[in-house]
């Protein structure tokens, strides 16, 4: 039957029910997660290691009580995590990944209309859930050394969001200059997103303990390996964790993901072999990467981004995709892939990749 000039599509719909700022935008698209097996995934900055053997075990014992809600607040991961961190355990905040912790501080922090700024290119969840909230982006340009913009401590801003070790670039920003920014603005909540701190050099914990308006995430995907469990740490103040408390979902981890989380926050060891294991591969990957031709930004993270510039990469990618290789190319930078560490089969099998493309 034909469609009468005044129908609407299902889409337009669904568009008409929801509010306008979900309907303009296209939301979050996070890396392939391909199906079928023999692909090399280094896309999604997954560690290509275990974890530690402790997990596994935890999460087994954990089954045996699963008819129970888990504790609302993670309170035993909160307490290991606030031993490790040195920090009061009242002020770290544990939630389903690094990401909801994200979208627990927009809601937290900033009203309709209200500035969320960070320099670009960055993570681009980052403007997915400022949209979501109907609060207004506030993106700074990185200047070409990916150094923290000037400019970025006078945006009209109620929350800050600095990634560091940065994504897409893996570089990072001295503390210092974060440490400037914080007491700069009091009147605003500095998040420094450290998801790769582990892999890199320093770290933002200090700042937590002398500033009142930094709050530092963690994340278990990365170094613990626990891409799968989702859990990530909130470190704040107490005073300011209490007040993130009240917009966290009452249980928002799961009895399982807490059981392994807090084995693997148990076995630092585990960690830190896999840890030094990406590192070296990381130097590697950097050396062969600039031998082809590529540049290569000083990574602290588990990716790199090789860049060739003023030339569009996707064909690069592709090709790659061909031979079952995932690598990321994004619009925003399209003379760049970036390329997470992976073994060093896996590396070996990305150069040959590479050198035939």
């Amino acid at each position: 039957m034909a469609t009468r000039p005044n129908d609407t599509s299902p889409a337009q719909t669904a568009r008409a029910l929801v509010r306008p700022e979900i309907a303009r935008i296209e939301g979050y698209v996070p890396g392939e997660q391909p199906r079928g097996d023999g692909f090399i995934k280094l896309n999604t900055n997954e560690n290509p290691y275990p974890p530690s053997e402790r997990v596994r075990k935890a999460i087994v014992e954990a089954c045996d009580r699963l008819v129970l809600y888990p504790d609302p607040t993670a309170r035993e991961v909160r307490e290991i995590a606030a031993r490790l961190y040195d920090l009061d355990a009242d002020g770290v905040v544990v939630g389903n990944g690094s990401d909801e912790l994200l979208s627990i501080l927009v809601r937290a922090v900033v009203g309709p209309g209200e500035g969320v700024a960070y320099p670009v290119p960055t993570y681009s969840l980052y403007d997915t859930l400022v949209a979501l909230h109907d609060a207004r982006s506030v993106r700074v340009p990185f200047p070409t050394d990916f150094s923290l913009p000037e400019e970025l401590e006078r945006a009209d801003a109620r929350l800050f969001f600095i990634c560091n070790p940065n994504a897409p670039s893996g570089t990072v920003v001295p503390i210092e200059r974060i440490d400037a920014l914080a007491l700069a603005r009091p009147d605003a909540v500095i998040v420094v997103d450290e998801a790769y701190a582990d892999f890199a050099d320093r770290n933002a914990l200090a700042l937590v303990r002398r500033r009142p308006n930094v709050v530092v995430l963690r994340t278990l995907s990365k170094a613990y390996s626990l891409a799968g469990l989702r859990v990530g740490l909130a470190l704040a103040s107490a005073e300011l964790a209490y007040e993130l408390h009240k917009v966290r979902d009452s249980y928002n981890v799961s009895r399982l993901a807490q059981a392994g989380a807090l084995a693997a926050l148990e076995d630092q060891a585990a960690m830190r072999r896999h840890a030094e294991r990406v590192r070296t591969t990381r130097a590697r990957l950097t050396k062969e990467l600039e031998r082809l031709g590529f540049q290569v930004l000083p990574s602290q993270a588990n990716f790199i981004l090789a860049r060739r510039p003023g030339e569009d990469l996707s064909g690069v990618a592709g090709a790659l995709r061909e031979r079952k290789i995932l690598v990321r190319h994004f619009r925003e930078v399209p003379d760049s892939l970036r390329i997470t560490v992976g073994t060093d089969a896996e590396i070996d099998a990305l150069l040959a990749g590479l050198r035939d493309s």
